[in-house]
């Protein structure tokens, strides 16, 4: 596409809300950006004659990127890249690319937060609180995170940062799993027994991509070899856990606490009964929602689109 003077100028299709300070870039490069929001009639249309689109977490299959007859990339805002069909991808000889650790400070603090919340009860006694009055600060007690055990699965970037605030923050014992690691932070022991850091763990972590092989890595058997006093956190991706089975443990019991960044289905059906639990918390796939990190991934997203575009090579490639 060319402007009135001649000037080649592309479209880049934007995918739901994201930080103006990416798409300021694409416009002033001299780029049209179209915002589709995440209406899938509106995605459909504008696909058609769009050289790159920007994408959170709305489903990119290969059925709707083969429509896209001049693609020439594909940016994820984030890291996270299963919504997006990989292999039509590498098909179609079409450029996939993350933003590397744009975002992974704010889940890490997401995730430490939903820990602090759980094991100190803060969510269900400021609502008792408010409703019964003074009399909450009988509510059932709190814990001591201190010394207690971190179950990491996954030490990548997020894992890391998180092991970190635990680890030195906390004097926690971090134990991790993560056959892909490369290098750990100071003080994580690594194990090759996935089950040990399960049934180790007081407070256990998910920080690892969601592949066929981490799909309902947290199943029922899991579930059963955790502490009852334990705390699951889950910033990673849903389906990593069978949310049936979780369902099942908390209302029995078995297991003390659930902070759930993301689910399965997401999003969460209204009806579920995680919403009515005392002991978990869920938030919208919320975790890389701060200002610092949208702005980050923002930049680094579009940076990405005029490197390919410009002929390049952009950072987070991933095909």
């Amino acid at each position: 596409m060319k402007d009135e003077e001649g000037y080649e100028m592309a479209k880049i299709l934007v995918t739901e809300t994201v930080h103006p300070v990416g798409p300021e870039l694409l416009e002033a490069a001299g780029h049209q950006v179209v915002y589709a929001g995440r209406d899938m009639d509106t995605v459909r249309r504008e696909i058609v004659d769009a050289d790159a689109v920007f994408v959170r977490i709305l489903d990119l299959p290969g059925e709707l990127l083969s429509a896209g007859k001049q693609l020439k990339i594909v940016s994820k805002h984030g890291v996270g890249y299963d919504n997006i069909d990989l292999d039509y991808c590498r098909q179609a000889g079409i450029p996939v690319t993350t933003a590397p650790n744009a975002n992974s400070l704010s889940v890490a603090e997401h995730a430490f937060a939903l820990m602090m919340a759980l094991a100190k009860n803060i969510v269900p006694v400021s609502k008792a609180y408010r409703e019964t009055g003074f009399s909450a600060k009988n509510y059932a007690p709190g814990t001591e995170l201190t010394g207690k055990v971190l179950g990491l699965i996954g030490v990548g970037r997020i894992g890391g940062h998180f092991a970190q605030m635990c680890g030195r923050g906390f004097g926690m014992e971090v134990l991790a799993f993560d056959p892909y690691a490369k290098g750990v932070p100071e003080g994580v022991t690594l194990t090759e027994d996935l089950d040990e850091v399960v049934r180790r763990a007081d407070v256990l972590s998910l920080h690892c991509a969601l592949t066929e092989e981490t799909r309902k890595l947290i199943d029922a058997r899991r579930l059963a070899l955790m502490k009852p006093t334990a705390i699951l956190i889950n910033c990673a991706r849903g389906p990593m856990v069978d949310e049936e089975a979780l369902i099942g443990a908390l209302e029995r019991g078995e297991l003390a606490a659930a902070g759930l960044d993301v689910t399965d289905p997401e999003p969460l059906a209204p009806d579920s009964p995680l919403f009515r639990m005392d002991n978990v918390i869920v938030t919208p796939h919320y975790a890389p929602t701060t200002l610092e990190a949208s702005i980050r991934v923002s930049k680094i997203g579009c940076e990405n689109i005029l490197a390919v575009l410009s002929g390049q090579e952009p950072v987070g490639r991933i095909v």
